[in-house]
């Protein structure tokens, strides 16, 4: 982990943006990411901060030539902290009135940023949200399971809103909500007064840093424009975790139990945080299953007790109470026999 001082200082420079570029081992995609940042009008407004994060291939190299050829973009190396570590030394950096993080695989679509930059420069929200889509290695956009995911469906338009409306009008529409750091440009001072930062070392952090965010800000807007390309490729962070690994069934179950911590302390009102504390039983239940947590050490930190008593509705209320009475391997089983009959029906 690096070593940074966070401190919360007004800025009265022109600079609109920070955008914290976190670079590892990426070097036949980082050229599409810039470029298209580049292409983005209004650009200029803006600093682009590449962070190489201890890369063994020329991706440092690259990153080191854009910044020679355009003055709003600077390049740093350290040494490899991961991907948090690497936003948050980023973050450290910004002089920007917004912070955005961008992934150094992954691209903006020039047009529709070019709006919310343009937005930008009149906004006083504290969190602004945009859409996105998946593209493959060859920049081709394609349907995939994080499409649900990548849309802040259910939000009003053009509205300000409180970041637990934000959170419940996802979930009341479709019992998801976008929890990618890329999705969302948040000001700078919001972030470094409210010390929200990333965990260093946590795969999957977003999904605990998003809620983080959103349960502090009181003024959140979302722009419904599609403004973002998240790549699916081989050897990604996101496809190497997704197969069932020990440090992957770690950092779930670490991230649900402080997800239930945080919203059970937090001071939101009753109906919010009977919402949000449902909609995290029932996620929670999901990835049980789904991810057969039960054959990990990690298992013995799942809150069964807790998913019983905050379970909502009569299907999940006998799921909390089968895992509770029966244990892991009963309630996986059952369920996975069900899906798998469901889907055989379709």
């Amino acid at each position: 982990m690096t070593d940074m001082n966070f401190t919360a200082t007004s800025t009265t420079n022109t600079i609109c943006l920070s955008i914290v570029v976190p670079i590892y081992n990426v070097s036949a995609f980082l050229g599409k990411c810039i470029d298209s940042l580049i292409r983005t009008a209004g650009i200029e407004r803006t600093e682009i901060i590449l962070v190489d994060d201890g890369s063994t291939d020329d991706s440092g190299t690259i990153a080191d030539s854009y910044a020679e050829k355009y003055s709003y973009i600077s390049s740093y190396h350290k040494e490899n902290g991961g991907l948090s570590d690497a936003r948050n030394y980023g973050l450290a950096l910004a002089k920007g009135r917004y912070v955005f993080f961008c992934d150094s695989d992954d691209m903006v679509i020039s047009e529709s940023f070019g709006k919310v930059l343009t937005y930008m420069l009149k906004s006083d929200a504290e969190v602004i949200l945009w859409n996105g889509v998946t593209v493959d290695e060859n920049d081709e956009c394609i349907d995939s399971v994080f499409r649900i995911i990548l849309t802040h469906e259910g939000m009003e338009p053009n509205r300000v809103m409180s970041g637990v409306d934000a959170l419940i009008e996802q979930i009341k529409d479709h019992g998801k909500y976008a929890m990618t750091a890329w999705l969302k440009a948040c000001n700078r001072e919001f972030l470094l007064s409210n010390k929200v930062l990333f965990d260093p070392g946590l795969i999957h952090e977003d999904e605990l840093w998003t809620p983080k965010l959103l349960l502090c800000a009181s003024r959140v807007i979302y722009l419904k424009e599609t403004a973002y390309c998240y790549r699916i490729r081989k050897n990604s962070i996101m496809e190497s975790s997704l197969n069932g690994q020990e440090a992957h069934a770690q950092a779930l179950v670490y991230i649900m139990n402080s997800l239930y911590q945080l919203y059970k302390s937090h001071s939101i009102g009753k109906k919010s945080k009977f919402i949000l504390l449902a909609n995290w039983a029932n996620t929670y239940m999901w990835e049980i299953v789904d991810y057969d947590l039960y054959k990990y050490e990690c298992r013995k930190n799942i809150v069964r007790f807790d998913l019983l008593c905050e379970a909502k509705g009569f299907k999940n209320k006998i799921k909390g109470l089968m895992l509770f009475l029966f244990g892991f391997k009963t309630f996986c089983a059952f369920f996975t026999d069900r899906r798998k009959a469901r889907m055989n029906e379709k």
